[in-house]
């Protein structure tokens, strides 16, 4: 199990793992873990073994083991609204299942409009790293999004998809 960079730091500041020098490691390693992709790539991959669900199984909920640390290029559409209800709870049960804390689900209270190709998609995006945003983006930019994938919910029609941004660079060039 992979953890984003910025949560992964949250954990282990909550743990009191030591100082400033022992985070700066573990999130110079963790950065590592995400490959260039697109998040639509593990969309694809993933799609049609959810739509794959017995109707008798319905709803359903899909955490992966797997969470595809990805460095997707993506474009800032500026818009953002509080975090849509399902999402939310993929993001709570993902927290509690590998992590055995929810209250981490905290740590995301909006997602933010972006667009990867024709595809518009809203990522819930960690308060933190969403602050910085108004100085660093504009509407349109590039920027490399590092998200990994949480989950998925599934009811017999469109599937609702849970990623999170974990960080962001406003240089497309990205880590």
């Amino acid at each position: 199990m992979r953890v984003g960079p910025l949560l992964a730091l949250s954990v282990l500041s909550w743990l009191s793992l030591g100082g400033a020098c022992i985070r700066s490691l573990q999130a110079q390693s963790t950065w590592d873990a995400y490959r260039p992709g697109t998040i639509n790539q593990i969309i694809q991959r993933k799609d049609s073994s959810i739509r794959a669900t017995p109707p008798n199984e319905l709803p359903s909920w899909e955490m992966p083991g797997n969470q595809f640390p990805t460095r997707a290029i993506v474009r800032y559409r500026g818009d953002s609204r509080p975090i849509d209800p399902i999402r939310r709870e993929i993001i709570r049960n993902w927290t509690f299942s590998f992590l055995h804390d929810s209250s981490i689900a905290r740590l995301y209270s909006r997602e933010y409009l972006f667009q990867e190709g024709e595809q518009e998609l809203w990522l819930p995006v960690q308060d933190k790293v969403a602050s910085f945003f108004p100085r660093e983006l504009h509407q349109g930019q590039a920027v490399t999004l590092y998200v990994v994938w949480l989950g998925a919910y599934y009811a017999g029609r469109d599937i609702t998809w849970a990623f999170a941004v974990n960080e962001f660079s406003a240089d497309s060039t990205a880590r």
